[in-house]
């Protein structure tokens, strides 16, 4: 039996009415959807925005321990 890796793919439309797909990413901290998509919808210009989106994620939301604090609150 050979196992299948699955990514979910997801779906935002930006502000411009562009629909835009991307996996789920695997992150180093709690994923917040609308946070995420946010970062994406700031680099959809570079051909490689699911990095870029991912990296920004990384570096503002999990970087900052309080971001991620209010963020798992929010979800509750």
């Amino acid at each position: 039996m050979i196992p299948l890796l699955v990514h979910s793919k997801n779906f935002f439309i930006n502000d411009q009415g562009l629909k835009v797909e991307y996996s789920k990413p695997s992150l180093s901290c709690f994923y917040d959807k609308e946070a995420y998509e946010g970062y994406l919808n700031t680099c959809l210009m570079l051909p490689n925005y699911e990095t870029c989106g991912q990296a920004k994620y990384e570096m503002h939301i999990c970087g900052d321990k309080n971001k991620v604090k209010q963020l798992e609150k929010k979800s509750k």
